[in-house]
């Protein structure tokens, strides 16, 4: 054999076995891949299986509350979130309520949606919807080593999948979130834990939410204290936020109201008093008046807000009848401004104090600010002051609170 012969020869041999040596690493890469595959799908396909034993064992305990029926089982479990862990707790929180509660009635705290499910599905049909199938791996090529990489690498990643759907096949196709969510309206505060909470958190002094809301109003309107003040004010905040959620709970239309007429009356009256404590004053017998004379305008701008603060803080209650209240109030201030107002036109020696002469109601607004220099400097005082009033064009009364015409 001459040389040239000899080293074709020995050269083929050796390309044979580096071939050989990187088809056997790279079946090896091929094997890991699949037993990592194989071993991931199959535990999938175990947690598939215990979470939807789990669902299903969860829907028929809600099932318990409404007698039986799915779909209203299926919204209980909805209102949770629709997981295992929150539908787990949920069903606790309505068992011990069930356990505890005289007169439990999953209607009084579950607000149910009409009917979505078809009438021969079952508790492990219905499962499916909440449990994720098993994971589909996509086929990936497989680096291939050495001269093995000039071969097509996607045919041994095809290969991979072949051999993982064989070993560890996909049993059923996934049903994850086939029905939309269709959680019932939970009324949180027929819960025991709201009950608990309204308890616990009721002032020694106060046997009502509201009876707690006024006794603190009524230390915040005589407490001079700034950190005592702030302490008061933020559980005033959370009083009224506990009466709202749960007035707005329950008021459903304008024919009732969650507050009795004596309680809307003192949440009402008790906001507009509180604002009056520094113009009240006491007589010999012990009887408080306000006092008015030369408090008119400050007294009616303290009533308007507290009004103003009445309507902003109690309409998220959504009731018409404390609304209402509170508009009356809004009307009586009107006529003890129009009374206020006529009594002193009337009053031929208050009429020349009180009532400054306009040519028009833009006159009257220039008539309320001062007069400045060049440098802004208040050269003369407002020509019409807080208190004062004029007549304008129309023959209308018309009050100056110091920012607005009242």
């Amino acid at each position: 054999m001459s040389f040239a012969t000899g080293l074709i020869t020995g050269l083929a041999k050796s390309v044979d076995e580096q071939l050989k040596n990187d088809m056997l690493r790279t079946q090896k890469r091929m094997d890991g891949m699949e037993q990592y595959r194989v071993t991931r799908r199959r535990a999938d396909e175990e947690r598939k299986v215990k979470e939807l034993d789990e669902v299903a064992d969860i829907l028929k305990q809600f099932a318990s509350f409404t007698g039986g029926d799915i779909d209203k089982a299926k919204q209980l479990y909805d209102s949770a979130g629709g997981t295992i862990e929150g539908g787990t707790a949920f069903y606790k929180t309505l068992d011990e309520n069930r356990n505890t509660l005289k007169d439990f009635d999953i209607n009084k705290i579950a607000e149910f949606k009409e009917r979505t499910l078809s009438d021969d599905i079952t508790f492990n049909d219905l499962a499916k919807n909440y449990v994720k199938g098993v994971r589909k791996y996509a086929t990936e090529p497989v680096k291939a080593v050495g001269l093995m990489s000039l071969f097509d690498q996607g045919k041994f990643g095809e290969q991979v999948a072949k051999r993982v759907d064989e070993q560890a096949p996909i049993t059923s196709t996934s049903e994850y979130g086939k029905y939309d969510l269709t959680p019932a309206n939970i009324k949180r505060g027929e819960l025991l834990t709201a009950k608990k909470y309204e308890k616990d958190n009721r002032r020694k002094y106060g046997s009502t939410y509201v009876a707690d809301l006024i006794s603190l109003e009524n230390e915040l309107a005589y407490e001079t204290n700034p950190t005592k003040k702030k302490d008061l004010e933020t559980q005033i905040k959370t009083r009224r936020n506990d009466i709202i959620v749960e007035a707005a709970s329950k008021n459903k239309n304008s024919d009732t109201s969650f507050f009795s007429k004596p309680n809307r009356d003192t949440i009402v009256k008790s906001a507009i008093a509180s604002t009056m404590k520094k113009y009240e004053k006491k007589s010999l017998d012990g009887t408080i008046t306000l006092a008015m004379e030369g408090n008119e305008i400050d007294i009616f701008n303290a009533k308007a807000t507290a009004i103003d603060n009445l309507k902003k803080t109690w309409s998220p209650a959504n009731d018409a009848f404390l609304n209402q209240d509170i508009d009356n109030e809004r009307t009586i201030l009107n006529n003890e401004i129009k009374t206020y107002k006529l009594d002193n036109y009337r009053d031929k020696t208050k009429f020349a104090e009180k009532f400054v002469k306009v040519t028009s109601m833009d006159d009257a607004l220039k008539k309320t600010k001062p007069t400045l220099d060049k440098n802004g400097k208040v050269i003369e005082s407002p020509k019409i002051q807080k208190g004062q009033m004029i007549i304008n064009p129309e023959g209308v009364i018309k009050l100056w609170n110091g920012e607005r015409w009242l």
